[in-house]
């Protein structure tokens, strides 16, 4: 049995990419374990988780490989979702009390976004099918906590949130065949 290979032929990187990858990891892990010192050493906020997260996030969306299942979408949906976590870590660690308020509208907008792009690239929707419903997955999963801190959370955040379910539902119910085989493709043993 010969298993048929269908991943494409890695191309080489350049010299001169290779180079620029290992100065800039080397650049942006002695940036973090500075910043991280220098927090240690003052005290103070945690603004070194903020410093890190987003050294984190500018190596992801520029100098990280990309997998070949990963495509713009999905990575440009992976980014989004730092984004978020990063104002969460900036609303805990450094400002407290407005991501409430916030993130389910930035959410919303992302959400959106990626829904109007995903139907627009409709002949080659498979490759994007898991991240969109990760991201819509997280948006369902949002409901419970903004129920649970309601006296924090106002009606515009809840209301956000719930548009968010409601367009992922209204995906699933118009992709629910190419979600029942994707997830069997994925889950399959």
């Amino acid at each position: 049995m010969n298993p048929k290979i269908i991943y494409p032929i890695p191309k080489n990187q350049s010299l001169f990419y290779r180079r620029l990858r290992y100065i800039v990891r080397i650049l942006f892990i002695s940036a973090g374990f500075i910043c991280a010192v220098i927090n240690l050493i003052f005290k103070g906020k945690a603004w070194s988780v903020v410093v890190i997260w987003s050294l984190f996030i500018i190596w992801e969306s520029l100098f990280s490989l990309r997998l070949v299942e990963f495509s713009g979408f999905s990575h440009a949906v992976r980014i989004l979702i730092y984004i978020i976590i990063l104002l969460g870590l900036i609303d805990h660690f450094l400002v407290p009390g407005w991501s409430m308020r916030v993130i389910p509208i930035v959410f919303f907008g992302l959400f959106l976004i990626m829904f109007i792009l995903y139907f627009a690239i409709y002949s080659r929707k498979d490759r994007h099918l898991m991240s969109i419903t990760s991201l819509g997955l997280l948006a369902v999963l949002s409901i419970p906590y903004s129920l649970h801190s309601w006296p924090i959370t106002d009606w515009l955040a809840f209301s956000f949130m719930c548009a968010t379910s409601v367009l992922f539902l209204v995906m699933v119910i118009i992709c629910r065949k190419d979600i029942a085989r994707e997830l069997k493709n994925r889950f399959k043993r």
